[in-house]
């Protein structure tokens, strides 16, 4: 096993972890925001640039996607590195000058404003760090999303930036957007979920006991072919499976809770 030894510190991890990997396990904190276990990493806000020591000569490095195969040497708090970072983040707020997460994060980072002017007003806290794309992609399978446009009016978006037949109002992209950009509304009066900006709307499925909102109706009947498809019929009752998917987590849990007393009793 490979040693990283971070300002000093040294940590053992397995062959072709992550820098990032390793400050983690020692408890070093270093910003992310295009980061997420999830999914892979292409470090697309340069946000975690730490400085590599080559022997004659440093290097500024991603730590996200740098993978370690021998005993390295870095540096997260030298000058040089969070120099680096503070001017990263400067330039993101000048992208997303409205949003709290990031307002937050370069308050923990010491930076407090940007000199630069704000970049453009189409989706200004979109900061272009491409998670909401790869979620669709790698983990959901739909890649409804996509970047559209160029320079300062790049954004993400469906195709022809129109409402997509390909999202099916999962809410991932929203889930791991770490600036607060993407929304999941929810029409009551057209029971339907929308994911915000993109327009695209679902039909949204409400529990059959309670009537609050639970998923898109899209995402129920996959849940039910997915099971059906992974264990078939003769593993799983998908009767039963179909009936506790159309329940509420609230609804789900009083319905065991009472199932289970029932037996006991």
């Amino acid at each position: 096993m490979p040693t990283v030894t971070i300002d000093g510190r040294n940590i053992r991890v397995e062959k072709g972890a992550t820098i990032l990997d390793a400050a983690r396990k020692a408890g070093i904190w270093i910003p992310t925001l295009c980061y997420h276990p999830a999914v892979s990493s292409d470090a697309s806000c340069r946000l975690c640039m730490v400085e590599l020591d080559r022997g004659d000569w440093r290097q500024l490095v991603t730590s996200c996607n740098y993978p370690v195969r021998r005993d390295i040497t870095v540096y997260v708090s030298s000058e040089r590195a969070q120099q680096a970072r503070r001017g990263v983040m400067q330039l993101l707020l000048a992208r997303a000058p409205e949003s709290e997460e990031l307002k937050a994060l370069a308050e923990r980072m010491g930076v407090q404003g940007t000199p630069y002017p704000n970049v453009t007003e189409s989706q200004r806290n979109c900061i272009l760090c491409g998670l909401c794309v790869r979620v669709c992609e790698e983990v959901i399978g739909c890649a409804a999303i996509s970047f559209a446009g160029r320079g300062v009016e790049r954004v993400v978006a469906a195709p022809f930036r129109q409402p997509s037949d390909d999202c099916i109002g999962c809410g991932a992209c929203a889930a791991v957007c770490p600036v607060g950009t993407i929304k999941i509304r929810l029409h009551e009066d057209e029971q339907e979920i929308e994911i915000s900006p993109f327009k695209s709307r679902r039909k949204l499925l409400t529990c059959e006991q309670c009537g609050a909102p639970i998923v898109s109706t899209v995402v129920s009947e996959l849940a039910v072919d997915r099971v059906q498809m992974q264990f078939g019929q003769a593993k799983t009752d998908l009767t039963e499976f179909r009936e506790r998917v159309r329940l509420c987590p609230k609804c789900r849990r009083s319905k065991s809770a009472t199932r289970f007393g029932t037996v006991m009793a």
